[in-house]
């Protein structure tokens, strides 16, 4: 990911920076100042999900969104940590910044469309009831 960034002009690099909101060894920031990219994981028994979210704009509206949450939680955060591939590099569009991301895994992987099929999504449908906060209460007693 850092280096799909990079190849858009942003002087992108990994690793945590002190103050950042959701903290990561692996987060990717800009100069070392703002928190540019996020990863997340979760490990189940017979399951395992890695997902990122890399903010091409609005930097802003995270810091709107985010202040209120952290000073509600009492975390520690400095909003001046986030930001923006746009910050960075002024005009970045989200389809450039997807595209160089999609060029960038590519080059090392074989990449394939695809998407869930009907019979997924329905069991995905029946089941979301079950991980609604409320419902988890219930059935983590399970």
């Amino acid at each position: 990911m850092a280096a799909a960034l990079r190849s858009l002009g942003v002087d992108a690099r990994i690793g945590e920076i002190p103050g950042e909101y959701c903290p990561g060894a692996h987060s990717v920031n800009a100069r070392g100042a703002k928190k540019l990219m996020g990863v997340g994981q979760r490990l189940l028994q017979h399951a395992a999900h890695v997902g990122a979210v890399v903010v091409v704009g609005g930097s802003d509206r995270i810091r709107r969104v985010l202040v209120p949450v952290y000073q509600a939680l009492g975390l520690e955060w400095d909003p001046a940590t986030a930001g923006s591939i746009q910050d960075e590099v002024p005009g970045v569009a989200w389809g450039q910044a997807e595209r160089a991301i999609l060029d960038h895994f590519a080059a090392s992987y074989d990449l394939q469309e695809s998407s869930l099929t009907p019979e997924a999504l329905e069991l995905a449908r029946q089941l979301e009831p079950r991980h609604r906060p409320a419902a988890r209460a219930e059935t983590d007693s399970l």
